[in-house]
């Protein structure tokens, strides 16, 4: 017997007592190992759970089929999950008895005749690719009518077992999956509960329907009617599907074109965000799908605007010329490779940086929090250059993408960028500029968190590490801060050629801001930081490589992360020679924004407080 099967028989990996019973086991596995075509039944099988592993994907691909069938209505019906029945009924164009027999036979399809026809398909699927998968799977009902009245039924099962017969019903498809995997127990066993299956198939409902405004679509589940959605428009489609409670003018429909793409994008303004990034979602040519560089773009728009650690509202719709999208890269096309992403990306910014400039205003109402912040983001938190600034940014990038950019490109251009934002002339500044003239009175501390005082007529809490940390941001940008040699190098290790790249074109803008970075071998070492910047965490920075933004957003991130990482923390107590030094520094801010976008005050007027308390001034 060879060692191997020796060892594994001693260690009590195969139950044998002996090495002739051994042996003749090892004899089986050899001849079995042998290479052998597999039955047309089990490789149909097989083929069929890498298409539909769950009723949500079969619903997924059935909803396909009707829409390219160019129905307007639309109903799915669900028993068990989807498990014991999943029913769709459309009002497309039908089959007649001819497709209707072809329909569930593998590689059957009426979308591509050719190789070449898979590159400019406009379809959502293949039409009876994913039929066939079902019918290997589960017992399939398929009633269709290209006419009312002169419809084709067809019932099978796994077994391959079909009847064709004729039947009555008006235009349209009709197409029942049920039990699905009772004969394929190896796949059955890791179906969810049918609760679980039942949100699995909502959740692929509603994204559908999202993508098809003008579609009407209904969901029932256990006899009960769970969704119905009316032909609409895209932005009621969308707040209808996501079930929004904010008023409806928080919310918008913005446009996008460039080379080879068209995008519809709804959006809502910075005052609806969330704790986490479920309402950012990319849908290309009508399927939603994980596309990463674009969900980015869509939160990079918002840089600067929400609140840190919040998340915006935004829905990118984008149809892509069929040459620059290749969607064959993932079973389930949840996936796509597209050519033009840069453009798309560059597209989507634009949109809704233009929108956020011009909506600042409007964008600074937040009926979460009601009179008292509509005064104080109203009053203070107007056309600041929160935006103008971010915006006239993109644009020189912009412009220096499509090349008009002058000699002063790089470097040079990005540092005089933000020297403007960071040391913004009087006229451009908020009024908090004269803050100090009017004269304040430090109270004390509270909650641990802020600092309150008297400023004139009004009541502030001054949030301390929001408002140290945009004094130590603003430091930073503008290259006043002191760098200081690290004890240790941190050692960062580039993880591609395009990496290591990255790292040495923005060596440069790095060292501006006081990091110092060397290539040794392969590996960069961060030699030096801002002195401000505790040395135990200076090794975190350089995380930001990871996902390679441009290079001032580079600069940028590196910034506010240091000074978060340097700012004064909550509880940290500072004495009243310190915290009378930190409002006069939060006095003279440009921006009262921390540079994750929250408010480092609250203001309460005079009048404001009276009126909280209904004192009758």
């Amino acid at each position: 017997m060879p060692p191997f099967f020796r060892a594994a028989f001693f260690y009590g990996l195969f139950p044998f007592a002996d090495d002739k019973t051994g042996f003749a086991v090892y004899t089986i596995l050899m001849e079995s190992s042998r290479i052998r075509l597999l039955a047309p039944e089990v490789a149909r099988r097989i083929a069929a759970g890498e298409v539909i592993d769950r009723p949500a994907a079969a619903l997924r691909e059935l909803l396909d089929n009707s829409l390219d069938a160019g129905a307007t209505d639309i109903a799915v019906e669900l028993e068990g999950g989807g498990i014991e029945a999943l029913r769709v009924v459309d009002n497309g164009r039908g089959m007649d008895k001819d497709d209707i027999a072809m329909a569930i036979l593998p590689h059957a399809t009426s979308k591509i005749s050719a190789l070449d026809d898979l590159l400019t398909l406009s379809t959502l699927g293949f039409r009876g690719e994913a039929l066939g998968s079902m019918a290997a799977v589960a017992r399939l009902e398929l009633t269709s009518a290209t006419r009312d009245d002169e419809a084709w039924s067809l019932e099978s099962d796994p077994k391959g077992q079909t009847s064709l017969r004729p039947s009555r019903g008006s235009r349209g498809t009709s197409i029942v999956v049920k039990d699905l995997f009772a004969t394929f127990p190896a796949r059955k066993k890791f179906l969810k509960r049918p609760a679980a299956e039942a949100t699995a198939c909502r959740t692929v409902f509603l994204d559908k329907a999202m993508a098809f405004p003008d579609v009407a679509f209904r969901f029932v589940s256990g006899g009960k009617s769970l969704i119905v959605l009316r032909s609409s428009t895209l932005l009621e489609r969308v707040l209808s599907a996501t079930n929004q409670t904010e008023a409806p003018d928080l919310y918008r429909e913005l446009m996008a074109q460039g080379t080879g793409f068209k995008a519809r994008i709804i959006v809502a303004l910075p005052a609806v965000y969330r704790t986490d990034r479920r309402q950012v979602q990319t849908f290309i040519n009508g399927r939603r799908v994980q596309e990463y560089g674009i969900s980015q773009a869509l939160e990079y728009a918002y840089r600067g605007a929400l609140p840190g650690g919040t998340w915006p509202f935004a829905y990118a719709f984008v149809e892509v010329d069929p040459e620059y999208a290749d969607f064959n890269i993932h079973p389930a096309k949840k996936e796509v490779r597209l050519k033009n992403l840069d453009e798309i990306r560059s597209g989507l910014i634009r949109s809704i940086r233009d929108y956020l400039g011009s909506q600042t205003r409007m964008a600074a109402y937040s009926p979460r929090v009601g009179r008292v912040d509509t005064f104080l983001t109203g009053r203070y938190g107007g056309e600041s250059s929160l935006f103008s600034a971010t915006t006239s940014e993109f644009e020189a990038r912009e412009r220096q993408a499509a090349g008009l950019a002058d000699e002063r490109s790089g470097w040079n251009a990005i540092a005089e960028s933000v020297s403007r934002v960071a040391n913004a002339a009087p006229s451009t500044r908020l009024p908090e500029a004269s803050f100090p003239e009017r004269g304040f009175r430090y109270i004390g501390r509270a909650l641990g968190v802020f600092l309150a005082f008297e400023l004139g007529d009004e009541f502030v809490l001054l949030d301390q590490h929001a408002a140290h940390e945009r004094c130590l941001y603003d430091e930073i940008l503008s290259g006043k801060t002191v760098s200081q040699d690290l004890l240790v190098p941190v050692v960062y290790e580039p993880e591609s050629d395009d990496e290591d790249d990255y790292i040495a074109r923005n060596a440069d803008a790095l060292a501006e801001i006081g990091f110092r970075l060397t290539r040794e071998g392969r590996s960069w070492l961060l030699e030096a930081a801002p002195a401000m910047l505790p040395e135990s965490v200076t090794g975190s920075l350089v995380s930001l490589f990871r996902s390679r933004p441009d290079p001032l957003e580079l600069v940028k991130s590196t910034a506010a992360q240091a000074a978060c990482r340097a700012a004064v923390k909550d509880g940290d107590e500072l004495d009243e020679t310190g915290a009378i030094a930190l409002i006069e520094a939060a006095l003279r801010l440009p921006d009262p924004h921390c540079p994750h976008g929250r408010p480092i005050w609250l203001r309460l007027s005079r009048e404001e407080l009276f009126h909280a308390v209904r004192r009758i001034v």
